[in-house]
């Protein structure tokens, strides 16, 4: 009888030398599916957000590192799953044993400066000589090729390179990042599909191969679903804050305690946020009757919408907007998202957990937005401490002896 199927990837070794946010986050959600995922981290320091507060440790929360049992929040989120070994790659033993733990492995994921895993001897040539079939995740600023691939970018270089920032924030004010590590983010999703693709193609035949995702690649795929090309070419404005002229009103508007965001895509929701509004007369008004109407119309749309929200709690504006037939939300404060009942019914908002201290309080994390029928998803480990599981991944996949990893200790290579 074959085992049980718990989670998705189950069976699935993946040796990571990712850090910062892209590899790291990409590799947490094959954790989070049931991968192996083998963390290689320096052997002093490791991943470089060990260093970046705040902290979780015996005080609590702490915003400066003082007791060696604080681990970063960062680690404590984006390690959950991960088995961290500490290795150090200056020295030939310890490419001796990556090299060792990347035969028992289905994937290399990297997302180092292009040309890096070449200088230290795993370039994708390098480790199909190790293991023929195995498959190299890299994640850079500008991928592995092309007159930008040697130049070391951040994510708000990419979002600055790729056009979004340029697309982000009110006309009037300089263009913004986003709120969020968008280039980071979004090409971690992109590398978990072209991964998976890989692992599927493997299965089909037998080969392996090398993936290779460009955060500026990335963020302008999202970029170019608007036709952004044709509103420069007519001087169509395309920084517009909360605005989305075509479909005009669909903004945020300021209300009594907050702003609630209001979407009106067809004629049809403008006749409904009319009457929630109390202003029936505005349907077939010729400046908003229809949609072209309303973008040529736009400040004085908004500015009736608006004059209407500023008289009410954002709550109650949703609430007669939705009950209007037109869609609409609050926007919410990070403690209200942290108290959203629908977030709370998908178990998105969870607790993070210290491997030795147990629950995390005053700092909350993220599950992920799967949704199996057959199966599901979880982290079966807590992010830990620097190289916490030597011993363990040492011993069990390559055979050393208690004495051999002490001696690995003492030699600097772990």
């Amino acid at each position: 009888m074959s085992k049980e199927i718990k989670k998705p990837l189950e069976g699935v070794r993946i040796i990571d030398m990712t850090a910062w946010l892209s590899g790291p986050y990409a590799t947490e959600i094959f954790a989070y599916l049931g991968a192996e995922v083998i963390k290689i981290e320096k052997h002093v320091g490791g991943d470089a957000v060990r260093s970046n507060g705040p902290y979780f440790g015996p005080k609590g929360i702490t915003f400066k590192k003082t007791d060696p049992k604080e681990i970063s929040l960062c680690i404590l989120k984006r390690s959950r799953g991960k088995k961290s070994v500490s290795l150090n790659l200056k020295a030939e033993k310890g490419k001796e044993i990556l090299a060792e733990l990347i035969k028992t492995a289905d994937i290399v994921a990297e997302n180092f400066l292009p040309g890096t895993m070449e200088k230290l001897g795993f370039g994708y040539e390098d480790l199909k000589k190790l293991k023929s079939d195995i498959i190299l995740g890299s994640c850079s600023g500008f991928g592995q090729d092309g007159p930008y691939k040697h130049f070391a970018a951040f994510d708000p270089v990419v979002e600055a390179m790729s056009g979004v920032m340029e697309v982000t924030g009110y006309p009037e004010q300089p263009p913004v990042r986003l709120g969020v590590a968008g280039g980071d983010l979004i090409a971690a999703l992109y590398m978990v599909i072209g991964l998976q693709a890989a692992l599927r193609y493997r299965d089909q035949t037998g080969k392996g191969q090398h993936v290779d995702v460009s955060m500026m690649d990335s963020l302008v795929s999202f970029l170019m679903e608007e036709s952004l090309d044709v509103y420069v070419d007519n001087n169509i404005p395309i920084r517009t804050g909360n605005r989305r002229l075509r479909l005009t009103p669909f903004n945020s508007y300021e209300c009594k305690d907050g702003y609630a965001t209001i979407c009106s895509a067809a004629d049809s929701h403008w006749a409904g946020l009319c009457r929630a509004m109390g202003r029936e007369e505005l349907i077939n008004d010729p400046r908003c009757q229809k949609l072209d109407h309303r973008q040529a119309n736009a400040d004085f749309v908004d500015n009736t919408v608006e004059a209407w929200t500023r008289t009410l709690p954002k709550h109650e504006v949703v609430d007669k907007v939705r009950a209007a037939g037109c869609a609409a939300g609050s926007v919410a404060t990070i403690p209200e998202v942290l108290a959203d009942p629908q977030l709370a019914h998908r178990g998105m908002i969870t607790d993070l957990y210290h491997p030795e201290l147990g629950k995390v309080i005053g700092a909350k994390g993220h599950d992920f937005p799967f949704r199996f029928s057959e199966l599901k998803g979880g982290f079966d480990l807590p992010g830990g401490y620097l190289g916490s599981h030597n011993e363990e991944v040492l011993s069990e996949l390559l055979g050393y002896s208690k004495e051999q990893v002490e001696q690995l200790k003492k030699d600097d290579i772990i």
